[in-house]
């Protein structure tokens, strides 16, 4: 009907659910779960995963280090 292809929709909306902006819900379609601000809090978080994991942390040793921050 927009003439987009599927396959470039569904690639969106599965980039917006990784950064936490929308939920799948099997049977009952798709809903917004989060705001601008939660996608990139969460995209920080992955990029500090990803760095930690290059410095031979894992998620749980990270999780650790910023709860002894509070």
């Amino acid at each position: 009907m927009l003439g987009v292809n599927a396959n470039t929709v569904l690639k969106a909306l599965r980039v917006l659910r990784d950064e936490g902006l929308l939920e799948f819900q099997r049977g009952r379609g798709v809903r917004v779960s989060g705001t601008p601000q939660d996608g990139a809090v969460i995209a920080r978080v992955r990029e500090l995963l990803a760095f930690a994991r290059k410095q031979g942390y894992q998620p749980d040793e990270v999780i650790r280090i910023i709860e002894g921050l509070r």
